[in-house]
């Protein structure tokens, strides 16, 4: 049997599986650094944005893909161009560099799938008024000190 009366304020705060403020915390089954890119993104959206288990579940497989581009990148940045004079090393570099652009573009798939993109969330006309009305002056809170 439940408890009676009115349930208390207390207990209508308490969301399992969320932040006090409502956002989804990452899943246990994401690396230390996808868990890190679930929270930066999550930040940077609206509480709501991410509350069906469908956008969960894509925002998941999105910072996945970030975290292995972010390992192809630091593969490829290691990379000695020397190793290019030979045909492996070349084979190996390319080989890098095209799996690199499609993590990048499954990334910006669900990017634009969860609504991440400036793309996906304007129409051309918007976002041509919205970068016009960009001002490069400094706001009153930035020239201070």
């Amino acid at each position: 049997m439940g408890q009676r009366g009115r349930t208390s304020t207390a207990a209508l705060s308490v969301v399992a599986g969320t932040d006090i403020d409502g956002r989804p915390k990452p899943p246990s089954d994401l690396t230390p650094y996808q868990k890190e890119v679930w929270e930066r993104t999550v930040a940077n959206e609206a509480v709501d944005t991410f509350k069906t288990a469908a956008l969960q579940q894509l925002l998941k497989e999105y910072c996945r893909h970030v975290s292995s581009a972010a390992l192809l990148t630091e593969k490829i940045d290691s990379f000695d161009s020397q190793w290019l004079d030979t045909d492996e090393g070349l084979e190996r570099y390319t080989k890098l560099v095209r799996t690199r652009d499609c993590e990048t573009k499954a990334l910006a798939d669900k990017a634009t799938k969860l609504r991440l993109t400036n793309q996906s969330r304007y129409t051309p006309g918007a976002a041509g008024t919205a970068a016009k009305s960009i001002s490069s002056e400094k706001k009153p809170w930035q020239s201070v000190g």
